[in-house]
C-alpha cells in the first residue's frame, strides 16, 4: 500500500474497514460481558485472534519460502516488547480503567492515544509533523470529545474514580507507544508476522491472568451468540484489524494512522443506534463531523512516508 497525498487510497479503506470493525466491537461484546468476566473474554478472544493470525501467516510463508521463525530470530526482542505492550499492558490497562470509571470517560481519555502516538514518534524520530498537522489531530481529538460529552451522563471525573482515569491515561500511553514503535519493525518485517507474534507473546501472560476468573463463569448461562461474540471480536476486532493497522503503520506512518483511533468513539455511536436503538443527539453527530475535518486535514497537509524519512535521516 502506498500513500498519495490528498487522495483517498487503499490505506484509507482499509483503516477506515478497521474503525468499524472495533466500532463494531463495543455491541457487540455487550453481550459477552454480562456472563463472562472481561479477563477470561480475553482468554478466549486472543487466543483465536493468535490462531487466525498463525494461519495466515503460515499460508504466506509457504508462498514466500521464509522460515516461520525467522522474525524471532532477527527481531525478538523488539517483536516481544511490542507483545508487552500493546497485547498485555494496553489491554490489561484497559479493562481495569473501563471497569473502574465511566465509559464515556474512558473513551474520552482513550481518544487521546493519536496525540501519544505523535508525541512518541517525534521523540524516537520515526515521526516528524508539521504545525498543521498537529492542528488536525487537535481537531479530531476534540470531534471526540464533542462525541463522549454529547452524552454527558456517562461523563465522571469525581475523585472516586481517580483511578480507572489514570488506568486508562495509562493505557492510551501504552497505545500510542506501541503504534509509534510498531513503525520502524513493520518496515521490515511483514506486517501479519509482526501482528501475530505481537499476540503470541502476549496470550500466556492474558490467560496466568484470567485463569483465576474461570470459576466466576455460570457456563450454562454462555450461549451461541455469545460464543459467536467472541469469535467476531477474536477473529476481527484483535485479529485482522491489528494487522489493517500494523500494515497502514508501515504504509502511512503511525501518527497518520493513529488518528483513525478517534473515529471509533464515533462508529461505536452509530453500530449501537443501528443494532441496540441507543440514543443519538445532533451534537454528536457535530463531533463526528469535526473527526473527520480533522482526519481529511491530517490527509493534506501530512508528508507522504518517503519524502518524511528523507528528511527525517537528513
Amino acid at each position: 500500500m502506498h500513500y498519495s497525498k490528498g487522495r483517498f487510497s487503499m490505506s484509507d479503506a482499509s483503516l477506515l474497514l478497521a474503525v468499524m470493525i472495533w466500532g463494531l466491537n463495543f455491541p457487540v461484546l455487550k453481550a459477552t460481558l454480562s456472563v463472562m468476566h472481561p479477563y477470561v473474554i480475553n482468554t478466549f478472544r486472543f487466543s483465536i485472534s493468535t490462531l487466525v493470525l498463525g494461519l495466515i501467516y503460515a499460508a504466506r510463508l509457504r508462498k514466500s519460502g521464509e522460515p516461520f521463525w525467522k522474525p524471532v530470530r532477527t527481531h525478538g526482542l523488539k517483536l516481544a516488547f511490542l507483545g508487552l505492550t500493546g497485547t498485555v499492558f494496553y489491554q490489561v490497562l484497559f479493562i481495569i480503567g473501563v471497569n473502574a470509571t465511566a465509559a464515556g470517560t474512558a473513551a474520552l481519555i482513550m481518544a487521546s492515544a493519536p496525540i501519544w502516538t505523535a508525541v512518541f514518534g517525534v521523540i524516537f524520530g520515526t515521526e516528524r509533523l508539521t504545525p498543521a498537522a498537529w492542528a488536525a489531530l487537535g481537531i479530531s481529538l476534540f470531534g471526540t470529545a464533542v462525541v463522549v460529552a454529547g452524552g454527558s451522563s456517562t461523563i465522571s471525573l469525581a475523585p472516586g474514580t481517580l483511578f480507572g482515569n489514570l488506568m486508562m491515561v495509562a493505557a492510551a500511553l501504552f497505545w500510542g507507544l506501541y503504534t509509534a514503535l510498531n513503525r520502524p519493525v513493520v518496515q521490515q518485517l511483514d506486517p501479519v508476522g509482526v501482528s501475530f507474534f505481537n499476540l503470541l507473546v502476549g496470550l500466556p501472560v492474558l490467560i496466568v491472568i484470567g485463569l483465576p476468573y474461570f470459576d466466576t463463569v455460570v457456563w450454562a448461562d454462555v450461549d451461541a451468540w455469545v460464543w459467536a461474540a467472541i469469535l467476531y471480536s477474536g477473529g476481527l476486532s484483535t485479529g485482522l484489524a491489528i494487522v489493517i493497522w500494523n500494515a497502514a503503520i508501515r504504509a502511512v506512518g503511525s501518527s497518520y494512522t493513529a488518528a483513525f483511533n478517534n473515529l471509533v468513539p464515533f462508529a461505536a455511536l452509530m453500530m449501537s443506534y443501528l443494532i441496540l436503538a441507543e440514543p443519538v443527539t445532533w451534537l454528536q453527530i457535530s463531533g463526528g463531523a469535526f473527526i473527520i475535518g480533522g482526519l481529511m486535514l491530517m490527509r493534506r497537509t501530512r508528508e507522504p512516508v518517503a519524502a518524511a524519512e528523507r528528511r527525517i535521516s537528513g
